[in-house]
Order: structure tokens, then sequence, then C-alpha cells
């Protein structure tokens, strides 16, 4: 069954289509929510308010875009809505250590921590744009649909991005080679 399927169940208070659903895309936007928020548990609550409001709202669904577009577009609001909430800058927690290094990943475990101190210190936008077109793999199209901005924004928040995860990369291997010393 297609996802514009199971969303026009979903429409006619299907229950067991919106478990479908979630079985399909609480992963995805779990780590989306994860990489923006960094806390576990505020993701968590992202993804479950983004499929309270899939089940208030899917009669509104158009069609437009892609079932997994309108999903990150909610969780984006979602986060938004959870942020301004916050009176503090973005926490960051450590979690989990299935983010670290799979035994036939390429990466040696120096350079996968490295990466992951340079993406802590990205802005979240830079992170949002990086997670969306590497992570989930949503072309510009389709980022530019879940931020609501033009095609052309995102090539170059997606370009200043990568130009600052370089900068932050070689800033902190920098870093640890001074304190080799």
């Amino acid at each position: 069954m297609s996802d514009t399927q199971l969303i026009k169940r979903i429409a006619k208070g299907d229950q067991e289509a919106l478990r479908e659903l979630i079985n399909i895309y609480k992963a995805r936007l779990f780590y989306y929510a994860y990489g923006i928020l960094r806390d576990y548990e505020d993701a968590q609550e992202a993804v479950s308010e983004t499929f309270f409001q899939v089940w208030r709202s899917a009669k509104n669904f158009r069609g437009d875009s892609k079932v997994s577009t309108w999903l990150f577009g909610i969780t984006r609001n979602v986060m938004r809505n959870m942020l301004r909430k916050r009176t503090k800058e973005v926490k960051t927690v450590e979690i989990m250590e299935h983010d670290a290094v799979y035994e036939n990943d390429p990466w040696e475990p120096e350079d996968v921590e490295v990466l992951k101190k340079a993406l802590e210190r990205l802005s979240p936008a830079h992170r949002e744009v990086l997670h969306l077109a590497f992570y989930e793999e949503l072309s510009y199209e389709e980022i530019s649909q879940v931020l609501g901005v033009p095609v052309g924004t995102v090539k170059t928040r997606v370009f200043y991005a990568k130009k600052k995860l370089l900068e932050l990369i070689k800033e902190i291997r920098d870093e640890e080679l001074k304190k080799s010393f």
C-alpha cells in the first residue's frame, strides 16, 4: 500500500493505517529530530507530536508533495515550536553508542568522533539542511518543500553548510594536534 493510500485511510479514521505509517517513518523522523534538537526525549516528543498532527490533519493532505516531504515539514514545524519554548540554547546530550562506529564502517573511530564534534558545532539550520540532503537523501526540491524556501536557497545553504563543516573538521583536528604536543 502506498503512503498516499495510508494517508487517505488515516483521514477516514483508520488507526491501523496510522500504525503502519508510524512503523514506516518513526525512525527517520526521530533521527531528523534528534539531529536538530540534540536531545533524545525531545526528539521522541517531536515525533509523537508529528504523528498526532498527522492523525488530526490527514484530511488536509493535498498530495502536492510526497508524504515523506509532508511528514518532514510537520516535524520541522513541531521542532520549531519546541525550540521557541526553550529559554536557553539547544541542549546537547550524548546518546546511545549506536551512533558511533559499526564494524564494517570504513571510517576510523577518530574520524567519526571528529565528524560528530563538527556536526555538534554547526548551527541548527546547517545541521538540518545537511541531514535532509545526506542522511535522508532528499532532493533539493524536496528540501525546498520541507523548509518552505526556494530551491536556490537550499543549494546555497547546503554549499555553506558543507563549507562550514569542513572548516570545523580542520579546526577540531588542529585542536587535537595541539593537545598531543
